[in-house]
């Protein structure tokens, strides 16, 4: 099988990592990038052809990845257009950018997957949402889940719009969690505890309580009220929380950013 990438960003090298590090995979990988550093770089690195022409890397692909930025992706369409056919599967790591649009100008109407990964796919341990247009037969969606769970795990929609929700809860996720462990780092250091000391003790909380709520079979809100005592100090602090609509402003956070997808999706203004 061989497999083409457009564009060799970050995403792009997670999912070549990925795949080169798979004992059972065997393809051949091709890459397109206009940036010859990009391309050397990529070459130096793993066993793959990389080439600044699209349609160059495209050629003989049983598989090909879109990871382009969503204004640079209709004149990469445009531009392969003409050498894609109906027996290829496209795999779109670009965000709100609909498999409407894509099949439009992609005339040989080819079977399209979209998927929305996040970035701790840069480290294996990302969460990508995937969603296959008619025209995927089995075996292509299972290429397409084989490829995204080199870099951790997957989910399979019904509906394309709920990508919008997923890029909400796990593509902008990462950024919610940073920014809660800074916000614990710097309540920590304001008590009292070294700077260095406050983010260690607040990065490996962060880590320990999203692996035991991995590994455990019980809901993450049974795993909470086990760690609250009645009256204790958990419970002073999940009261500050609750005071102040904690789980209310996260349901408004993940609302404003899937109507921000959506409206990007829609061809709005992108910032």
């Amino acid at each position: 099988m061989k497999i083409a990438f457009i564009g060799g960003g970050n995403m792009a090298t997670a999912l070549i990592g990925g795949l080169l590090a798979s004992p059972r995979e065997t393809a051949r990988i091709q890459v397109a990038d206009p940036n010859p550093a990009t391309r050397k770089q990529l070459e130096g690195k793993w066993p793959v052809s990389c080439f600044s022409q699209a349609t160059a890397a495209i050629e003989g692909a049983n598989t090909i990845v879109l990871a382009v930025k969503p204004q640079i992706l209709p004149g990469v369409l445009t531009e392969i257009a003409p050498f894609t056919s109906a027996g290829q599967l496209i795999i779109s790591v670009v965000a709100g950018i609909p498999i409407s649009q894509m099949s439009t100008q992609l005339t040989a109407s080819p079977a399209i997957v979209r998927s929305m990964p996040n970035t701790p796919a840069l480290i294996g341990l990302g969460i990508t949402g995937l969603y296959a247009s008619s025209a995927c037969s089995a075996e292509q969606r299972q290429t397409a889940q084989n490829l995204m769970q080199t870099a951790g795990e997957t989910v399979w929609l019904d509906q394309e719009a709920l990508l919008d929700v997923v890029t909400a809860v796990s593509g902008s996720g990462p950024a919610y969690f940073f920014y809660l462990i800074e916000a614990m780092q710097q309540a920590g250091t304001r008590l009292g505890l070294p700077a260095d000391i406050a983010s260690k003790l607040a990065l490996h909380t962060a880590n320990g309580a999203s692996a035991m709520a991995l590994q455990s079979d019980a809901d993450v809100a049974d795993l909470r009220q086990r760690v609250t005592s009645p009256g204790g100090t958990t419970q002073a602090a999940l009261n500050q929380l609750k005071a102040a609509d904690f789980a209310g402003v996260i349901d408004s956070a993940i609302s404003a950013a899937t109507q921000r997808g959506r409206e990007l999706a829609g061809g709005g203004e992108k910032s």
